[in-house]
C-alpha cells in the first residue's frame, strides 16, 4: 500500500471527495488528487500541508502515512532537473555517508 492509498483511505475517512480537494487546490478537475492517490507521484509539502487542512488533520498524520522527510522525497522527484554538477554533489554527499557508515561498523567490529 503506497502513500497514495493510504491518503486515499484517509479522505474517504473523513468523507471528503476528491472533487472538494481539488476545487480547494485551485485544480479545474481532480485528475491531479486522482495521479497522487494512484501512487503516480507524491506531491511538495506545501500542497500536502493544504491536503492535510482540507482533510481536517494534522501535518504529523500526513507524514504518518509514509512521508517521514518531504525534502528528500522531493530531491529524487527534481533529479531529471538537475544538472550534471549537482547530481554529482549529490553522488558525493551519499559516498560521504557510505565512508562514515562503513567506518562506524569497522570500529563496531574491532
Amino acid at each position: 500500500m503506497g502513500f497514495g492509498d493510504r491518503l486515499k483511505a484517509l479522505r474517504l475517512k473523513n468523507g471528503v471527495t476528491q472533487k472538494q480537494i481539488a476545487d480547494k487546490l485551485g485544480y479545474v478537475t481532480n485528475s491531479y488528487i486522482s495521479d497522487v492517490e494512484n501512487n503516480k507521484f507524491i506531491p511538495p509539502e506545501e500542497k500536502l500541508r493544504a491536503w492535510a487542512q482540507i482533510l481536517g488533520v494534522s501535518w504529523e498524520e500526513i507524514k504518518q502515512l509514509g512521508i517521514k522527510d518531504v525534502a528528500f522525497t522531493m530531491m529524487f522527484k527534481d533529479i531529471p532537473n538537475l544538472t550534471l554538477e549537482e547530481k554529482q554533489s549529490i553522488i558525493d554527499a551519499y559516498q560521504a555517508v557510505l565512508k562514515v557508515r562503513a567506518e562506524k561498523a569497522k570500529k563496531a567490529r574491532d
